[in-house]
């Protein structure tokens, strides 16, 4: 089964029936639809107070990422205002996996990416060509984004990127 929503890919059924998970499970189909898209927009996803963005094992070589949690608005924005202001190109999502938790404010994504950006800004103007993997849990409080935490493959964008 292959939808398109958006220009997101999903590439697998969305199984649950609780009405809290869709809701929350549309949500994250939006947050990836506006990767490099419409930043004002995607930062309305989020909870108004303290929203958390967790990279763990960041490390110095990789991108330019050197810290692993950001916590509050100030922190949130300055991960992912680079992405939205400096990268310009293709950004293309695959949902390969929805996974509901028993909480329906908890949703697990295995996703793939296809990259092909020009990063400029506080990524050097280089050239990023790569296809990540990725797993990225969610979690939600009254149907907007309270924290994103994303596991990836650091040695592959590592290499991609030629820090």
């Amino acid at each position: 089964m292959e939808t398109v929503i958006n220009g997101v890919t999903l590439l697998s059924d969305v199984t649950t029936k609780n009405e809290t998970a869709r809701r929350n499970i549309d949500v994250i189909i939006e947050f990836f639809s506006l990767y490099l898209k419409d930043k004002e927009r995607f930062y309305s996803l989020w909870v108004d107070e303290e929203p958390e963005v967790l990279t763990p094992f960041v490390t110095g070589d990789v991108a330019v990422l050197h810290v692993g949690g950001h916590v509050g608005w100030e922190a949130v924005k300055g991960f992912w205002d680079p992405i939205h202001d400096d990268m310009h190109g293709t950004f293309d999502w695959f949902i390969d996996e929805i996974i509901p938790g028993e909480d329906p404010d908890v949703i697990i994504t295995r996703s793939h990416s296809n990259v092909d950006v020009q990063a400029d800004g506080i990524w050097g103007g280089k050239h990023v060509k790569y296809n990540g993997r990725y797993v990225q849990f969610f979690r939600f409080v009254d149907g907007k984004v309270k924290s994103f935490e994303e596991y990836y493959d650091t040695a592959q964008l590592n290499a991609a990127y030629g820090t």
